[in-house]
């Protein structure tokens, strides 16, 4: 198996790895949850899903309890709203409020309280037999008004006996497959609970975001499927409302306009107009904080309960519910798995073009799917699609980026090597020049020496002074190889040196000494000491100076004297060092190119393009320093700005 297969392998596997990860991550689930909300902004901005509001919402807010008391009210006043609502005619009436205990307001059950604790006889016989009991009254008010009543699913390990053998209808949904199971249920005090055929859970909960756009329409309880309050309350309105039996839940338009809200106590006091319920699904309930939970919706509006119920009773009656299947979600995933293994094998092949255009294209489709099948009733968890792909093509670029910014760094390091090497001719050249004369001078002495030595005259005295000769000859050989090897040294280990002496070892290397009508002076305000990198220095100086003897050269004609002049100084915790010359300065449209890799005014036989290119690397990449250029007055003026230590 060769290394680029086994490369392969190890791709396709960590993108398996990131997939299945995000999959069962709360992570993706959230980034899908705001896909949706933009779903439901868009779809509602281009289409005019104004539709009729089938519900109200009979509200029993605080100017009710205001003047009918604090709650639980008696529940004869309960039955009384019941029945003023039933006497308007509605389609059905669903009502959201738990009645899981006796009245104990009720005057028979005030009775048994006064004789259990305080030996008291009230006698109630003369109260007419509908009054007295008001859970009676109002289980009869329940039973001719044909309401729905609500039950709650709860985490609690206790459930009434009545509400364990609980079934809805004959258990008409038993072919509903639903993943959500409660625990236990609680239902209406079991009068009431027995005095009625329809009932539904009133259960809705937010999202892990802590905003609500899902309403469960079924729930299973030991082995039996209840449906929720809305559809309960639909099925007692029309018993052939069309439901998608394999949806286990709906999602909220939380654009669609809310049904209208009336004060409880205006219908007790008949100032609400037959004509505002009469055939319309009647949901009472309570807005009042602490009565019924209320919830955030993706437009951050709150809503009670029983709007939410309201909302979900308008939806599939006008026919626009939006489902949001399970299979989806793994059809997505896999779907991502495989673009991100085609995006990660253009990447290998840094087919950056066709990256692009696959893009476009993919947008584009999931834009007419997304649009499609919301239309259709449907949300196809497009999050679960784009939430890994876009953390894969991340990655990839940061990836790329580094490896790019590694191939770059090894390609100046080349460049770098290349030009010390062109250096290398020229000062192998320069050396074999600056030798000719010490060899000669050299073996002059050595003549000399024989000639004595022969004519006898050879005596101490003039043997040292021919050695004296020869020894400072042969020192000054051995600096310049020295010069020569420091200059191509290797070694990268941070040392301390003076500006005088690099200023030396540099002005030694040029090809200054050919020239005798240029000359190079330095001058230092005091003695500059630094730490750091002495040959990337003399290698950088190298540069300036010698393209500053060519540009003097070529200028010859027109100053008789070539000057350039070296100025360093110490500022705080930088140095700075300025390389002036009177060669006659950079054009103005090319001072800003000239660090540009290749670009060059010299001729092809004196200029790669690459010098100043090296020199800004040099400066910037390995010295942590900074390199500035503008004309003077007679040529162009180089500054160096470097840490004194680094």
């Amino acid at each position: 198996m060769s290394l680029k297969t086994i490369k392969y392998i190890v791709a396709i596997g960590l993108l398996i790895l990131i997939h299945f990860f995000l999959y069962n991550s709360e992570h993706i689930k959230k980034i899908d949850y705001k896909f949706y909300d933009i779903s439901n902004i868009f779809f509602n901005q281009i289409e005019d899903s104004k539709s009729p509001s089938y519900s109200v919402v009979v509200d029993i807010d605080e100017n009710s309890l205001h003047q009918l008391g604090q709650w639980p009210w008696p529940r004869i006043i309960d039955a009384q709203l019941i029945d003023s609502v039933s006497s308007m005619n509605p389609s059905a009436i669903g009502i959201n409020i738990l009645f899981s205990e006796r009245d104990r307001v009720s005057p028979i059950a005030l009775e048994d309280f006064y004789k259990k604790y305080y030996k008291l006889n009230i006698h109630i016989a003369d109260m007419p037999s509908e009054f007295r009991d008001n859970d009676k009254l109002l289980s009869m008010t329940l039973l001719a008004s044909r309401a729905t009543v609500a039950t709650y699913f709860h985490n609690s390990p206790y459930t009434s006996s009545h509400c364990q053998n609980l079934s809805y209808r004959d258990n008409m949904f038993s072919e509903v497959n639903t993943e959500l199971n409660a625990p236990a249920l609680l239902c209406n005090y079991e009068p009431i609970q027995n005095s009625v055929e329809n009932f539904g859970f009133i259960n809705a909960w937010e999202d892990s975001d802590g905003i609500l756009r899902r309403v469960p329409l079924f729930m299973e309880y030991k082995e039996r499927i209840f449906p929720s309050f809305a559809l309960a309350t639909l099925l007692n309105s029309d018993k052939n409302v069309k439901i998608d039996t394999d949806t286990s839940s709906i999602l909220i338009d939380s654009f669609k306009q809310n049904p209208k809200v009336f004060s409880a106590i205006d219908i007790l006091n008949g100032k609400v107009p037959r004509e505002a319920i009469e055939g319309k699904i009647v949901v009472i309930g309570s807005s009042v904080v602490g009565l019924n939970p209320t919830y955030t919706i993706s437009n951050n509006k709150t809503i009670s309960n029983s709007m939410i119920h309201a909302l979900v009773a308008d939806s599939i009656l006008s026919n626009n519910t939006v489902s949001q299947p399970i299979k989806y979600k793994k059809i997505n995933i896999i779907l991502s798995l495989l673009f991100s293994i085609l995006i990660t094998m253009l990447f290998i092949k840094r087919l950056h073009i066709q990256i692009v255009a696959l893009f476009l294209m993919v947008i584009s489709i999931s834009i007419l799917s997304l649009y499609y099948s919301y239309a259709n009733g449907l949300y196809i968890s497009i999050g679960y699609f784009w939430t890994p792909v876009v953390y894969v093509f991340l990655l990839l670029v940061l990836y790329y980026s580094i490896k790019i910014n590694r191939e770059k760094q090894e390609q100046e390091k080349i460049l770098i090597i290349q030009s010390k090497l062109a250096s290398m001719g020229e000062m192998i050249a320069l050396i074999a020049h600056q030798w000719r004369q010490p060899l000669s001078s050299i073996n002059g002495v050595v003549i000399n020496i024989d000639v004595d030595h022969r004519k006898k005259i050879l005596n101490t005295e003039v043997l040292d002074k021919h050695l004296n000769q020869i020894e400072n000859t042969t020192a000054y050989l051995s600096k310049t190889i020295n010069d020569f090897t420091d200059f191509f040294s290797k070694n990268k280990k941070s040392e301390a040196f003076y500006m005088r002496d690099i200023i030396r070892q540099t002005k030694d290397l040029t090809v200054i000494s050919s020239y005798k009508n240029i000359e190079i002076t330095y001058n230092e305000k005091e003695e500059i000491r630094i730490i750091g990198y002495s040959s990337e220095l003399i290698q950088s100086l190298l540069i300036l100076l010698n393209n500053a003897i060519y540009a003097c050269q070529k200028n010859l004609q027109n100053i008789n004297q070539g000057k350039i002049m070296i100025n360093a100084y110490k500022e705080k915790d930088y140095v700075f060092i300025i390389v002036e010359d009177n060669g006659g300065g950079i054009e103005k449209k090319n001072i800003k190119k000239i660090f540009n890799p290749y670009f060059t005014t010299k001729d092809k036989e004196n200029g790669t393009g690459l010098g100043l290119y090296i020199l800004k690397l040099i400066v910037e990449e390995s010295m942590y320093g900074k390199i500035f250029v503008d004309n003077g007055k007679e040529g162009v003026i180089f500054t160096i700005q470097i840490p004194s230590k680094n």
